[in-house]
């Protein structure tokens, strides 16, 4: 069976570009051992590293990486929004790709970047800035000039700008974790879900959520400078899934999602005459938007469109979603077709898919890894 599997995946991967099987090839590089492994933290096709040296008891020394660098998780909620700022300010960036599959965002180099084990980071040059919404920021207060344009405007006057910061916080505040988690729960209320939440990936998730807190306690011990952050981690892994295990709890989520959708879906409606080609919230797209376009991609992956939106029930944002998935940096943003084969690939071999307490961690990275 893994045969068949890696032979019907092995002529789709040969046929693509040359530069995307160097993308492979990179990925290969980085299997290296445990020991070696906090040393080499970095591989992209142009054979780039950066190095991360032990120093003493002070854990690592970061090298100065030259212009923007990103750690990231192509399946991340929250890496998502900074990948589509950055595309959508114009701005080059090298990555760093932390496979939370195999939970390095727990690893010893990247706890000394985010103590907390959460992507995406972004390092700009020497500084460290983790956290979603600050790394937004960050960008927004020194990188919006010229070719960069502001993801929240300021010379379209003050109406605007509330709004858009309005529905920026009113976005921000969708329990996407509990949402994500909910669904992996309660599958019986999906529809057609897609990549990543394939049914072998939905099946190992919500099998292995219940042993979440353990594995991160185990973790913990082995990493004392973070041993705190990560025990009431596991403590609220376990607290989530005891409530989103409850069918009822996860349908009050999917109630506060409802209230959040109803209120864009009423801007939306707004939008007639002079405005009928506007985003959220100006001719521009903003930031706004770029809340708005992640969580309808992740409400789609995982199969919900048919409670917030398909059939007529929110016809403004089905609309909407249908013209976001046009723009480039939503494309850039969602992963493309060698990562989605290399995650089929990883959550149906046998080896992947058996390995529960691996996959245990995916909830708390690929699902709901916070900010």
């Amino acid at each position: 069976m893994f045969y068949r599997r890696f032979g019907r995946i092995l002529p789709v991967v040969a046929a693509l570009r040359r530069r995307h099987f160097a993308f492979l090839v990179c990925a290969a590089v980085e299997e290296v051992s445990e020991r070696d492994r906090g040393d080499r933290v970095k591989c992209t096709a142009k054979d780039h590293f950066v190095k991360m040296r032990k120093n003493g008891e002070k854990g690592f020394k970061i090298a100065v990486a030259d212009g923007l660098l990103l750690y990231y998780d192509k399946f991340s909620f929250y890496s998502q929004k900074v990948v589509m700022a950055l595309h959508e300010k114009n701005l080059p960036f090298d990555s760093k790709l932390v496979n939370l599959i195999k939970t390095e965002q727990y690893q010893s180099w990247f706890l000394y970047l985010n103590p907390r084990g959460e992507v995406p980071v972004l390092q700009d040059t020497g500084k460290i800035i983790p956290d979603s919404g600050r790394i937004i920021d960050y960008l927004e207060d020194n990188f919006s000039n010229g070719d960069t344009p502001r993801l929240i405007p300021m010379d379209q006057g003050s109406d605007v700008r509330q709004r858009v910061i309005h529905f920026r916080q009113v976005l921000q505040k969708v329990p996407e974790g509990m949402l994500t988690t909910g669904a992996m729960l309660n599958q019986h209320l999906l529809q057609d879900p897609k990549i990543p939440f394939i049914k072998p990936v939905r099946k190992a998730l919500a099998e292995a959520e219940k042993n979440a807190g353990m594995q991160l306690r185990k973790i913990a011990e082995k990493n004392p400078d973070a041993r705190e952050v990560l025990l009431k981690k596991a403590e609220d892994r376990e607290e989530k899934y005891k409530k989103m295990s409850v069918e009822k709890n996860f349908r009050e989520v999917l109630e506060q999602v409802h209230v959040i959708l109803d209120e864009v879906e009423a801007e939306l409606a707004k939008h007639t005459g002079d405005k009928e080609d506007w985003w959220l919230c100006s001719i521009r797209f903003t930031i706004a938007d770029v809340e708005l376009a992640v969580l309808l991609m992740r409400i789609s992956q995982l199969g919900l469109e048919h409670i917030f939106w398909s059939g007529g029930k929110r016809p403004f944002i089905e609309k909407y979603y249908e013209k976001v998935k046009l723009r480039d940096s939503f494309k850039k943003t969602a992963p493309g077709t060698i990562m989605l084969l290399k995650t089929i690939f990883m959550s149906q071999a046998p080896i992947v898919v058996g390995v529960v307490a691996t996959l245990a961690l995916v909830v708390g990275g690929i699902v709901i890894a916070k900010k």
